[in-house]
């Protein structure tokens, strides 16, 4: 994204400075809240690292858990206490599918793989896309496993 600086020249017109490029894209707040080292703020996560942590939040959440928004989730961990099998898995797929369609704008050609670990009675989800803005492709993996 490019903004256009314009400066005034000696007789009072309008010219063109210079072209400024915006190095940072999107920004969001880092829930593990670290402190940034000299402005003793919480250090925001930035552009790749923000949309990762958004697509990972919209997958985990369940439905009704946001006050005034109860549509918005993924609803998986509801399919963790189904047999673990080929369909569990393809309907974990489909879920997290339609979340990210339905509320994530900033991501494009989505590739998801759920791996069944029977063993830890758990799921190994991986979520591979693209950003939009940035033209990166990048992934986020995580584990769904039942806390009962």
């Amino acid at each position: 994204m490019a903004i256009q600086d314009f400066n005034r020249n000696s007789s009072g017109d309008f010219v063109k400075a210079s072209n400024v490029t915006r190095s940072r894209v999107y920004s969001d707040l880092d829930l593990l809240m670290p402190i940034h080292d000299v402005r003793k703020d919480i250090a925001p996560l930035k552009d790749i690292e923000a949309v990762k942590q958004s697509v990972k939040n919209l997958v985990l959440t369940n439905f009704f858990e946001r006050p005034f928004h109860p549509e918005i989730g993924g609803n998986v961990t509801a399919k963790l206490f189904e047999p673990a099998d080929a369909i569990t898995g393809m309907a974990i797929r489909e879920e997290i599918k339609q979340v990210i369609k339905d509320f994530e704008p900033r991501v494009n050609g989505l590739k998801i793989e759920v791996f069944d670990d029977s063993d830890a009675n758990a799921y190994i989800v991986n979520i591979g896309f693209n950003v939009i803005n940035l033209q990166v492709e990048t992934e986020v993996s995580f584990n769904l496993q039942r806390l009962r």
